[in-house]
């Protein structure tokens, strides 16, 4: 039996969801040899299309191609099932399975255009409801699903996220000497929170000794997040750009704590990063997070930037999680368990 992913993901620059949509990809490649990967000619990241074989389909891009020419296509093969990864599917395609990432755009359309939320608010629900079945990346999104939409919980399952591929080649930072370094990983924009982030760490008692590194785009932090740039003129907080993998991996491995002290999340890929890698995490008291990292992580208000600070001063004395605790965290996240969660539910008989 065939079954047909759509690879648009491969069309737009990584941030979770896509990386969501690459690793699961390349399981389901592995476990399931049948499984064909469908995409629009924009490919950005042509080494894992080449890798998992995408066949180009269509004139269009974006959504034009996804709600029109994708279905269209399909429609000419029999209408087989469509895994579609990354949030969005074609509207009136009658064989989706699909994963929703989280409910951000329902809970605060603000924190985004007007265009893209009443896109995504016209758009999620109605794939929600007609799809064959809904994947998730935590319990506390599925719970949302269920409450908001009105959804069977049967019709969900929680398929985590998990380690890299090119990460766990890389191996863990378990032997490597850790810098005073507190590392911030996210695209800039107001969910993330990093204006109480860069405030809480400036009132800390280590902001002296250690140094704030937070990963995307200096002119996007000003106008996304709210942060002054008299903020960032202290020597040691640091802005870098969107870094390749493997730059990225390294600072991992040289960084003592990993904050995330956003207001919403589905899940949180860099604070998993950050303990495989040996770091310490502070991360928002908010519902995911409890889900995800209640045994490994330093809780703080995500709008109390006092707490904030305490939280960084409080991880600071503590040690870091026991490789027990990664191991049994491992194996619940982890892009092997969630793809054949996914092939379980789309392939009659499938073990």
């Amino acid at each position: 039996m065939k079954i047909f992913v759509n690879a648009r993901f491969l069309t737009q620059p990584v941030s979770g969801v896509q990386r969501y949509g690459i690793e699961c990809s390349r399981q389901i490649k592995r476990l399931y040899p049948d499984a064909v990967f469908i995409a629009p000619k924009n490919i950005l990241h042509t080494d894992v299309a080449n890798e998992l074989n995408v066949q180009i389909a269509g004139r269009n891009t974006g959504q034009k191609w996804e709600q029109f020419d994708l279905p269209f296509y399909l429609g000419r093969q029999k209408a087989p099932p469509l895994l579609n990864l990354a949030n969005t599917a074609p509207i009136f395609y009658s064989n989706n399975y699909v994963t929703i990432h989280d409910l951000a755009f329902y809970h605060h359309p603000e924190w985004n255009s007007k265009k893209f939320s009443m896109w995504y608010n016209i758009l999620i629900p109605r794939i929600a409801i007609s799809s064959k079945h809904i994947f998730t990346v935590s319990n506390t999104i599925k719970n949302e699903l269920v409450k908001f939409y009105k959804l069977p919980a049967a019709k969900i399952s929680v398929a985590y996220n998990g380690i890299s591929r090119k990460m766990l080649e890389k191996g863990n930072a378990k032997d490597i000497v850790k810098e005073k370094i507190i590392l911030s990983v996210g695209t800039f924009n107001i969910r993330k929170n990093h204006q109480n982030l860069v405030k809480g760490y400036i009132n800390s008692n280590i902001s002296n000794e250690y140094s704030l590194v937070m990963i995307g785009d200096k002119n996007r932090i000003f106008k996304e997040s709210d942060v002054e740039e008299h903020m960032l003129k202290r020597s040691n907080i640091r802005v870098m750009p969107s870094l390749k993998e493997d730059d990225l991996i390294a600072l991992y491995k040289k960084a003592e704590i990993v904050a995330s002290v956003s207001l919403y999340e589905g899940f949180g890929i860099p604070l998993l990063e950050g303990l495989y890698n040996g770091c310490k995490i502070v991360c928002s008291d908010i519902p995911v997070y409890r889900e995800v990292y209640s045994q490994c992580a330093t809780f703080c208000s995500p709008t109390d930037t006092d707490d904030i600070g305490k939280g960084l001063e409080t991880a600071v004395t503590k040690d870091t999680v026991s490789q027990e605790e990664i191991v049994k965290l491992l194996q619940q996240c982890n892009y092997e368990r969630s793809a054949r969660t996914m092939l379980e539910k789309i392939v009659p008989g499938y073990k």
